[in-house]
């Protein structure tokens, strides 16, 4: 009998040595890691003795995640942008940017398909470093903006194809396939609680993911966020401007526990804040309301 329950023991033990996992980013060399991130967003301006204002947007942005090199921080990757498609509709009025359109603004993007954004991103899955652009990235952008559009509309043009491609956008595409993982081994369940600031809402991010099972190759994970507004955050410049956001949201995520990218993923978050109007001296705060919906997909291909 004790030679039965020391083996049991030993059973029992390894089992559960066994549930234990240490994910990370763990990219190979030759290896893609493609991402398929689509946003659907609702936006509610309730302005007075109008009424709401209602603007909807849909994102569709895919792209390849290539491995340059190891570092001591951690690994350079490429991130290619592959297809672009941005829908906006409000008060009647639909504006649409599509990489695969044919008009001028289309043909502008489409140059910049496939084109390097290079980052530097830990095991862990943190965004430590966004490198600088290669010199002339836009010039052939530029170049299809002047066959058809005259100095002043280019430049312009030229503007807001800048603004789709800020650094924001190309770090949220790659955080999109990444997860941010704790500095030890995980069982089943784990918990475990990250907090951020975002420049961009002005806001402090506090996420509480959970893994709750692991079967094969995968790690299922959900996930809870609060959004509050940060009092210490850079105050947006411009006539136009985002305060006092606040909110939560809900996830859930399947992860490959052999390269820690995302398998694939869908999240809401709701939020509520002040939309900023200034303009001649004058400063006007509308209630605001978002809903937001995030779907992400990825597989893997060698080259």
């Amino acid at each position: 009998m004790k030679r039965l329950v020391s083996g049991l023991f030993v059973l029992i033990t390894f089992t559960l040595q066994a549930q234990n996992i240490n994910l990370e980013f763990k990219p190979v060399k030759g290896v893609e890691y493609p991402i398929f991130l689509e946003v659907n967003q609702s936006t509610t301006l309730r302005v007075p003795m109008m009424g709401d204002m209602v603007t909807e947007s849909d994102q569709v942005l895919e792209a390849v995640i290539t491995l340059e090199e190891e570092t001591e921080q951690g690994y350079v990757i490429e991130a290619c942008l592959t297809r672009i498609t941005l829908r906006t509709s409000a008060q009647g009025q639909t504006k649409v940017y599509d990489s695969e359109g044919e008009d001028v603004m289309s043909l502008a993007i489409r140059s910049l398909m496939g084109k390097p954004f290079r980052m530097v991103v830990s095991p862990k899955g943190y965004v430590l470093e966004q490198l600088p652009v290669p010199e002339g990235m836009f010039d052939a952008a530029d170049s299809t903006l002047a066959t058809q559009y005259a100095r002043r509309r280019r430049g312009t043009a030229m503007e807001e194809i800048k603004a789709i491609f800020r650094e924001a956008t190309i770090k949220s595409v790659v955080e999109s396939g990444l997860t941010k993982f704790p500095d030890r081994a995980l069982g089943v369940p784990s918990v475990w609680t990250e907090e951020d600031a975002s420049e961009e809402l002005g806001a402090l991010v506090t996420m509480q993911q959970r893994l709750t099972a692991i079967e094969g190759n995968h790690a299922f994970l959900t996930a809870n966020m609060v959004i509050m507004s940060d009092p210490n955050a850079k105050k947006q410049e411009g006539p136009q401007r985002i305060e006092n956001i606040s909110g939560s949201g809900q996830a859930t995520a399947t992860i490959d526990t052999h390269s820690g990218w995302v398998v694939e993923s869908e999240g809401t978050q709701s939020l509520k804040g002040d939309f900023v109007i200034e303009q001649g001296g004058m400063v006007q705060a509308i209630d605001m309301v978002m809903e937001v919906k995030t779907k992400v997909s990825s597989t893997e291909r060698r080259q």
